[in-house]
């Protein structure tokens, strides 16, 4: 009877068999620079989003989550696009993205992002239109949603692109750049880990905020498997346990006490 039974779900759903047996393991990748949330430690990905992603995943039904470090942010979008790896998590959504990657939502965290400047340097920053004309910086391939700001970059400015959020700064203190733009996590890390407050000013007019997901590889067969899994453990676990915010407070105190 089981037999028959297994028989008729491949029958109906040969999709459903397939991703049950490719994804008892999953091969995941995140921000290496952007503590709380991930960072590299002893050469292993850590933080508040390496461990909240296991935990979805578990819920999932994923029996193995492995875990993939890449030296900057660019190279583990790019292993996510080539489908080195099955997921990427603190994805800002894009119209570039969205050709290789499928977003679960709803969205599990979100970051500031900040327009910094050189002590002394700040400029009135009251509308997009303000950094016009001055000379500007991010990472590579970092991304500003679909938003009105993140429309205004693509179509307005020429930003200079950075490998690491490390040289931007440097960038900006040598003034080969007027400001940069970074999100909190990576901007604070490098301000105080580099003892760089007594340098730089956040313009506080500013800020702009973007939510970021979870996403599937599109050449990972994990997805069809999945999707409805963890969209479903994301919107339970932030009406009932708010997982994620428990775990960046563990973790952010974790990384103040060792580094």
């Amino acid at each position: 009877m089981k037999k028959i039974f297994f028989t008729f779900l491949l029958a109906i759903n040969p999709l459903w068999v397939m991703a049950a047996q490719v994804c008892e393991t999953l091969t995941v990748t995140g921000p290496p620079v952007s503590p709380p949330a991930s960072w590299i430690e002893n050469g292993k990905l850590t933080g508040a989003s390496v461990r909240y992603v296991e935990i979805i995943a578990q819920q999932a039904g994923v029996k193995n989550v492995v875990f993939k470090a890449y030296s900057n942010w660019a190279d583990a979008l790019n292993a996510a696009h080539l489908g080195e790896v099955d997921v990427i998590f603190s994805a800002a959504q894009s119209i570039t993205r969205a050709r290789y990657l499928n977003f679960i939502s709803p969205p599990y965290a979100s970051q500031f992002l900040y327009a910094i400047v050189r002590k002394g340097d700040k400029f009135p920053l009251l509308r997009y239109h303000d950094l016009i004309n001055r000379k500007g910086a991010a990472g590579e391939q970092e991304s500003f949603g679909q938003s009105t700001f993140g429309l205004f970059v693509e179509s307005e400015l020429t930003l200079e692109r950075a490998p690491n959020v490390s040289i931007l700064f440097d960038w900006l203190l040598s003034k080969k750049v007027d400001y940069i733009l970074a999100y909190e996590n990576a901007a604070y890390n490098e301000i105080f880990t580099r003892n760089l407050t007594d340098k730089i000013d956040i313009i506080s007019t500013f800020p702009f905020h973007t939510d970021t997901y979870i996403a599937f590889s599109k050449r990972s067969n994990c997805f069809i498997g999945l999707e409805r899994a963890f969209s479903t453990a994301i919107t339970n676990d932030r009406i009932k346990n708010h997982t994620y915010f428990h775990l960046m407070n563990k973790y952010r105190d974790l990384f103040n006490s060792t580094h």
